[in-house]
């Protein structure tokens, strides 16, 4: 369901419980589990594995104004236009899931009435690979420390940001669907496979005989 048509649902209660109990999460390793916890929950900027690990930390579903007080832009109209159009960048690599719930009394539509205080972010199951391989790969950098990790991180996540001409191809190479198989058994399929182009996520895969 797109996000404007969602905007236009009256969703029950049901559907909201359905949308929380995420059906794509799963914990990933302990080892990564304890890299995850030196990531800062507060950043200046978006940047897409430290936005996906945010989402994760939450058990795979965060509010669009829980995204925004991540950030520590100053000027709020920036900082939403900011998170917004990042969120949609999320959305279009199949990444991330957006639904706009129908907004309370009283509440207004953020600009363009495309996310606003009702907007809910999920992760999607290719998400949850994203954020396997992104870690594994930091795991392979052994950091000792906190300020090791934050510093191997923010390598990381340069090169992820910037390679946008590899994005979509290494997106578009995974299948959308696995006909038959529960989410957590997608995931396991693909965990260990390496990616199809030569990138930061080629750290994450099996090692390869030279």
């Amino acid at each position: 369901m797109s996000a404007t048509a969602a905007a236009d649902a009256l969703l029950t209660h049901d559907a909201i419980d359905a949308l929380m109990a995420h059906p794509f999460w799963e914990r990933l390793d302990p080892e990564l589990e304890r890299l995850i916890q030196h990531l800062p929950q507060q950043g200046p900027k978006c940047e897409r594995t430290t936005m996906l690990t945010w989402i994760y930390g939450q058990q795979g579903v965060m509010s669009y104004l829980e995204l925004v007080d991540r950030i520590t832009i100053e000027d709020i109209r920036h900082k939403k236009r900011h998170v917004r159009g990042y969120l949609r960048g999320l959305e279009k690599l199949q990444l991330v899931s957006i639904v706009n719930f129908p907004c309370k009394d009283g509440e207004e539509p953020d600009e363009e009435g495309v996310l606003g205080p009702s907007s809910m972010v999920s992760l999607t199951w290719l998400g949850m690979v994203w954020m396997n391989r992104a870690w594994q790969a930091r795991a392979r950098f052994h950091p000792g420390s906190p300020k090791a990790v934050l510093w191997v991180h923010s390598q990381l996540v340069e090169e992820e940001d910037d390679g946008k001409a590899n994005e979509p191809y290494w997106v578009e190479n995974m299948p959308n669907r696995v006909d038959g198989e529960a989410p957590a058994s997608r995931i396991a399929r693909l965990k260990g496979a390496a990616p199809g182009i030569t990138s930061v996520f080629d750290l994450a895969g099996p090692k390869r005989r030279r």
